[in-house]
């Protein structure tokens, strides 16, 4: 048993281009194909679908248009003449960016008041144990992609934004989630990627610049302190030993006024452009 001879009829060929939203951005395409199949007489319809003249189910058109295979109809004209008819079912090419504010909210420790001055007690010592809630911004960004560059969005899951990002400066936008989404149909093309990034926009606290919004801020304080060039132990009034830690100046020096303590701002994390995510 074995198929003659597949010719491709023109007057079977056929479609229509449609939108559910009414728009170019969502518009897919419907196609019909047609083809002779000259067989003997005790091929089975089987053979017929299976010969290599015909196009697989789930296949794209040969065109390139995103269209695949979705239903092949064959139909016996006499015992040695089939026609099958293919119709290929369009997937939109989704080029629109769905966008999605949000927020995020964390408890952070703090030590500063509303206006920015140091919190202490009565006798001037820093209080520690204060916290409160901190919300920021978080865009949640989808859109199709036609390949992923893994090893590049690694560097970004450690990275900030270098440059101005939806109206934030430089420092403040951290990627915090990503994840992408794809079918695979066998005897298929490869579809778009259905990326989708969430972004978080870090308010920058107290004395912190924009660029520093997420560095690890810590208080400079210690046991030790630099006396006259020499590193030894912090000591009250009365030479005793001190056994909490003193507000210390950049130069290790002991700091007495609260208001003027020194923080420290340690980057922890790269730089990068954001735009060259390619999300919107």
């Amino acid at each position: 048993m074995s198929v003659i001879d597949v010719t491709k009829m023109w007057s079977k060929t056929g479609g229509s281009l449609s939108s559910a939203k009414l728009s170019s951005i969502d518009q897919v395409w419907a196609v019909t194909e047609g083809y002779q199949v000259l067989c003997e007489a005790d091929d089975s319809v089987d053979a017929i679908v299976a010969d290599v003249d015909i196009p697989l189910m789930g296949s794209q058109h040969p065109t390139g248009i995103s269209a695949y295979v979705e239903k092949i109809d064959p139909v016996r004209i006499s015992p040695i003449f089939w026609v099958v008819t293919v119709s290929y079912r369009g997937v939109a090419d989704d080029e629109g960016v769905d966008v999605e504010w949000t927020d995020s909210t964390t408890t952070e420790p703090i030590d500063r008041d509303w206006f920015g001055r140091a919190i202490v007690t009565a006798n001037n010592e820093p209080v520690d144990g204060l916290s409160m809630d901190v919300s920021d911004d978080v865009v949640i960004i989808q859109r199709k992609f036609l390949t992923l560059n893994k090893p590049a969005l690694r560097m970004y899951r450690r990275a900030t934004n270098s440059d101005t990002f939806l109206d934030y400066p430089p420092g403040t936008a951290r990627l915090i989630g990503y994840s992408a989404k794809n079918k695979f149909k066998r005897g298929a093309g490869q579809e778009l990627w259905t990326v989708t990034a969430r972004i978080q926009f870090r308010e920058p606290y107290a004395n912190t610049t924009d660029a520093q919004a997420w560095m690890k801020r810590w208080r400079h304080e210690g046991l030790y302190v630099n006396v006259g060039g020499t590193i030894q132990r912090a000591v009250d009034d009365k030479q005793q030993e001190k056994t909490k830690p003193v507000l210390l100046k950049v130069d290790g020096t002991e700091e007495t006024n609260p208001d003027a303590a020194y923080f420290f701002h340690t980057q922890v994390y790269g730089s990068l452009p954001y735009s060259g995510l390619g999300l919107i």
